[in-house]
């Protein structure tokens, strides 16, 4: 299955023995032919496709919210279930730092104070407090998380992989660790060009994830989602999650980055609260109903429960244009490439937006912007994906291009050893490994 812990290592030992060099452009693996359907259910599909010593999991899931659900328990329930047990357990337990604004100060307290024995617990009582804040919203959702939710609880029960499986408290160990990434913030890069930045005109989009260390890469897969209501979607996610973080529909593609702000670059992230959609499922909502950019913009200016203050990056197919809607608790606002200067300081290039991994205004207004410069009017998918994140050290969990014109997607994955790092000299960083490449239309119906 994906990334098994003796093939990582191997994996990363090979990269390192073999001379790592960071100024090779990344290699483009044609994904489709690698595909093989390992099992089945009657709402799922479960692929794999082996490249090098790395297996990588794409899962097809079918029906409503509960069906789909159902089925990604039942085929990948042992893992899950080691991921968010005892991997992410091992992980709390090495004393993360993150910042903890809208966390109760008694909270903020016992997080800055808790032992590694003490971590887990501590951390699933702020994921608590977070769910509890946010359920109404989640609830309330179009999406339906917690039915779809509910399902992979029964799935892992269902599937036979865990012993004396309790649903109830299944569901209460995904639900939980569904809030995660409201706990502890990502740090990303985003760039959208087209007309006069690239060959064709057509739209290039550009997401990397920069999460930090921890099994997060080893319990990455392609979910691609059927759902009953909403468009067909691809999502690159972590084993049981039903938030998004980076993926594509048949109307548009997403990409993300944390917001923080300020006259210097280790500022903490701008104020906000709990009280509305988590992140993740903002852009869940955006990716399964949502048809433009524009209409994700309109979902979330009317949305008057936002939490946390993020960049999110949305390319459409309708327009092949990109747009950033700086998403926080007090506003919603559009970005296009003559406005993004206000937020991150670079020179305005005419049909490109983009943001990099920093505190906006970037305290680098060197490395992206020059770039951009260097291959403006030729920023195509090959260009962006064998140069951009990896010059950028950008994207160590995972990165994605998405070539509208050719309706490809690129997709990469970081590689991490026993202790979750990604080696001596970071070569395990996604930005450094290689790309799989699918047609987006293959990918989602699978043929």
């Amino acid at each position: 299955m994906i990334h098994i812990a003796i093939a990582v290592l191997s994996a990363l030992t090979c990269v390192g023995a073999s001379g790592f060099n960071p100024n090779t452009p990344n290699l483009i693996i044609e994904a489709m032919p690698l595909m093989k359907l390992v099992n089945e259910s009657k709402h799922g599909k479960l692929y794999t496709i082996q490249h090098g010593s790395v297996t990588t999991d794409i899962i097809h899931l079918y029906g409503t919210s509960h069906e789909m659900g159902y089925a990604h328990g039942l085929l990948l329930g042992g893992k899950i279930m080691e991921f968010m047990g005892p991997k992410l357990n091992q992980y709390y337990a090495q004393q993360i730092k993150f910042n903890m604004n809208g966390l109760p100060l008694w909270m903020q307290y016992l997080i800055g104070n808790a032992t590694a024995q003490e971590a887990p617990f501590v951390m699933k009582t702020a994921m608590q407090y977070v769910f509890d804040r946010e359920y109404p919203y989640i609830a309330a959702s179009n999406t339906d998380l917690l039915s779809e939710t509910r399902g992979i609880a029964e799935g892992i029960c269902d599937s036979g992989t865990v012993p004396k499986c309790d649903v109830n408290e299944v569901y209460d160990l995904v639900k939980l660790t569904n809030m995660l990434p409201e706990v502890v913030k990502m740090s990303c890069s985003m760039m959208g060009a087209w007309g006069a930045s690239t060959p064709s005109g057509h739209l290039t989009q550009l997401r990397t994830l920069d999460f930090g260390g921890g099994p997060f890469v080893n319990y990455s897969l392609v979910q691609v989602f059927h759902p009953e209501h909403g468009n067909e979607f691809v999502n690159f996610a972590f084993s049981g999650f039903t938030g998004a973080v980076t993926g594509f529909s048949v109307k548009i593609a997403m990409s993300e980055a944390s917001w923080c702000t300020g006259a210097g670059h280790d500022n903490p992230n701008i104020d906000g609260e709990y009280n509305g959609l988590p992140v993740v499922g903002v852009i869940r909502e955006f990716l399964q109903f949502e048809d433009s950019k524009f209409s994700a913009y309109n979902f979330a200016v009317a949305d008057k429960h936002r939490t946390w203050a993020v960049f999110l990056g949305v390319g459409d197919f309708a327009s092949e244009e990109f747009r950033v809607i700086a998403y926080q608790e007090r506003f919603a606002k559009l970005y296009n490439y003559n406005n993004i200067s206000q937020i991150t300081g670079f020179p305005p290039s005419q049909d490109v937006v983009y943001i990099d991994k920093h505190c906006q205004p970037s305290h680098d207004n060197k490395t992206f912007p020059g770039l951009v410069g260097e291959y403006y009017g030729n920023l195509t998918s090959y260009n962006v994906v064998r140069n951009l994140p990896r010059r950028m050290k950008s994207g160590d969990v995972h990165t994605a291009v998405y070539d509208f014109g050719n309706r490809e997607v690129f997709f990469s994955l970081g590689l991490v050893d026993s202790t979750g790092g990604y080696g001596p000299n970071n070569e395990g960083y996604a930005c450094y490994q290689p790309y799989l490449k699918w047609n987006m239309d293959q990918l989602i119906s699978g043929n």
